[in-house]
């Protein structure tokens, strides 16, 4: 395959679906990717609404973004990348081979409703934007209380010259 430049189109059955894929050279090895099926792919900008538009970044933007990949980039070690999944299914093969008694997962919880993180992140800004303009109100004790007339200003007390302790007889 890899001499001739070809690439096989092939279908599978993985998990009860069928899946489109490719099989194709890559060096000695023989490469699978799944594809979609063309009545999978759609348009996104039918299925969005709003699709986002070109963005432009300002330099400390840019800036601050490269930085924060830095960060998170390190060394990769595929040990710290596990097949959970293979993990649980192995411990439920234990258990059953140990004779264990097993209880059936609960069902998952229903779907939530999705939202548009850019409104629940407009509302939010609004609510806080309202908070800070809003006047202050104060309580009718407080305001009664700075109007009083003012106090005056005690005089500096001098300092008590020490008495001494005579012990009564």
């Amino acid at each position: 395959m890899a001499e001739a430049n070809r690439a096989a189109i092939a279908t599978l059955v993985m998990r009860g679906k069928e899946y489109l894929a490719a099989v194709r050279a890559d060096g000695n090895l023989l490469v699978l990717e799944t594809m979609y099926f063309a009545d999978e792919i759609r348009d996104p900008k039918q299925e969005l609404g709003r699709y986002p538009g070109k963005v432009t970044l300002s330099r400390p933007e840019m800036r601050m973004a490269t930085q924060l990949i830095a960060s998170m980039s390190g060394p990769w070690r595929p040990k710290d990348f596990r097949d959970t999944y293979q993990d649980r299914v192995q411990d439920l093969i234990e258990a059953k081979v140990k004779g264990d008694e097993l209880t059936q997962a609960d069902e998952p919880p229903e779907a939530t409703e999705v939202s548009d993180l850019m409104d629940v992140l407009r509302q939010s800004v609004e609510t806080a934007r309202k908070r800070r303009t809003a006047p202050k109100k104060t309580g009718a004790k407080k305001t009664a209380a700075k109007k009083a007339a003012p106090r005056k200003k005690a005089a500096p007390r001098k300092k008590a010259a020490k008495a001494t302790n005579k012990k009564a007889a």
